[in-house]
Formats: structure tokens, sequence, C-alpha cells
């Protein structure tokens, strides 16, 4: 089957809820593609977002940003999501090179104000963990049957599937086997699990054959990290996994800056002071030499 976008269209209604990880297996049945519902609680920085009436997921990656698939919005627009009990809209740019070539399937976007109540996911910034038979999280709110149908119905889910190439002429880390993307995970993060139980997110879901393939756009090229870094340069903010960002999931707040260094001492003051103070003690004792001197005389009559 050719590759598809992932992007579902849907209508302008109010999107439901997000289910607990308990509630969510009893009604919802299916899953992702070979997925479990996940805690929202732990995936906190995953958003369900809509732009001209389509759903897509999405990541926060910053204090104001938030990376999701170039095909999931237009250039230059905006999309809106919720947290808690707060909407938020933000302006997406598109990678410059993505008409041209569709696995440069990245968009960031910066909201209008500061994102309250989730800690942003971590970027990747290497690839050398990319290898065949690697196994990765993918992840998403989109549909759960072979060839589209169900989900969309605002539960995330995960799944492990198996790398099966890496990005070589392009920007696609391919899976098989296992989880699968299907409509509407489109934007969403793909994940390397580290063996200390820490996340980054190396790919962002761009198509797939709705059954057991995914091409994920990674985020760890060249192309990719050049384009990321001279975003937030140009938007004033931070891209968590950057130089200079945070704070992050699996970091914390940069720590103040240290104590300044005492400052050297003056030597030559110092020096200065000494001398003086010899000069005023040889002084007093030239002072003292010669009263004595006066005294010896006077007491012996000489």
């Amino acid at each position: 089957m050719r590759k598809l976008l992932l992007c579902l269209a849907m209508a302008s209604a109010s999107l439901p809820g997000i289910a607990t990880a308990d509630e969510a297996p009893e009604r919802w049945g299916p899953t992702l593609i070979g997925g479990v519902p996940a805690k929202p609680e732990d995936w906190p920085a995953s958003v369900y977002a809509r732009a001209n009436g389509s759903a897509c997921s999405a990541t926060i990656v910053g204090k104001d940003v938030v990376l999701i698939a170039a095909h999931c919005v237009a250039n230059g627009k905006d999309i809106t999501f919720s947290l808690l009990s707060a909407n938020y809209t933000a302006k997406c740019t598109h990678h410059p090179k993505y008409r041209q070539d569709s696995t440069a399937d990245w968009a960031l976007c910066k909201s209008t104000r500061k994102i309250e109540g989730a800690v942003p996911e971590v970027v990747a910034q290497d690839g050398a963990w990319c290898a065949k038979d690697v196994e990765v999280t993918l992840t998403g709110y989109g549909c759960v049957r072979n060839g589209g149908g169900g989900g969309n119905d605002g539960v995330y889910r995960i799944g492990k599937s198996t790398v099966v190439s890496c990005p070589t002429r392009d920007n696609d880390v391919v899976t098989k086997g296992g989880a699968a993307l299907c409509y509407g995970d489109s934007g969403g993060p793909a994940f390397l699990v580290n063996a200390d139980g820490s996340r980054e997110v190396f790919g962002v879901n761009s198509r797939g054959n709705i059954s057991t393939t995914s091409y994920l756009s990674s985020v760890t090229t060249k192309v990719a990290r050049d384009w990321f870094a001279k975003w937030q340069t140009d938007n004033s903010t931070t891209i968590c996994g950057f130089p200079g960002s945070g704070p992050c999931r699996g970091g914390s707040n940069p720590g103040p800056d240290p104590d300044p260094q005492p400052v050297p001492p003056d030597c030559d003051s110092q020096l200065n002071a000494v001398m003086s103070a010899n000069g005023a003690m040889g002084a007093a004792n030239a002072q003292m030499h010669g009263a004595a001197t006066a005294l010896r005389s006077c007491l012996t009559g000489n």
C-alpha cells in the first residue's frame, strides 16, 4: 500500500476528554494498532491539536513551543489545543524543505503564552543509536484498526515497534511490526526510551501503510537540527535538548549562576600600605631613639 498521510480530517465539534488508563480499555476496546492506552499523567506534554477542522497529535517541547507534523497545519497558520483547563493557540512554521521533501515533515509552533501544567519533552540530538532491530515507542491519539477506524477519541496510546531502516539520503526512520501509526497519530512523538528510563523524542509521526509500517521524520538529522536551532533563535525561545533550554523532562531548572570568584587581592595596594606602615614605624623609631639619647645625656650630665 502506498504511504498515506496520517492526518485525520474531522468535524469542528468539540473533542472528547482524555480517558484515564484505568477506564480506557473497557470504554474504548482496541487501541492504537498494536498499542495500549497510556496514563495521561505519564505523558502530560502530548496533546491533541486541531487546525482547520483536522486533528493531529503533537508534543510540547519548550515553555512555549509545540512540535507537530508539517502536513497537519498550513505554513504560518495556527493550531489550538487544551491542557488541563487552559486553551492555547500556537502559530506554526514548516521546515522550508517540506514541500520538496515529504520526509522533512516538521512544523514548530510558538504559543501565544507560556504553556502551564506540563514539563516539556526533550528533543534528541544524537542519531547514533539508530540501527536495525532497535525497539522504539510509538504514540498518538489516532485510530486503532488496520486500514483505519476507531480511536480518535481523546485517548493517548503507546506501543512498541522495531526499526527496520535509519536515515541515509532522507530523514525517515522506518519501523515495522508491533505498534503502527494510524490516522490521527500524525504529528505525535516517537520516543527512544533509554536504559535508565529517560526518554527522548527522536521523530515525528509522518506516514504509514495503516497496518504494519510507520515512517517517522527524524529530528536528529543535520537538516532537522540546523533548522530547529535557527527557528528557536528567530523566535526568541528555546527547545528542550538544545543548549540553554529548561526545565525539561528528565532535567531540572538551570541552577543559579555560581558565586563569583573572590576578586584577586590588589597586591600593589597592599604593598604600598605595608611600606607606608614601615615608613611610619621608622619615623617613630627615629624619634624614640632621639628622645632616649637626650634622656641618657641628661642623666649622666654629659
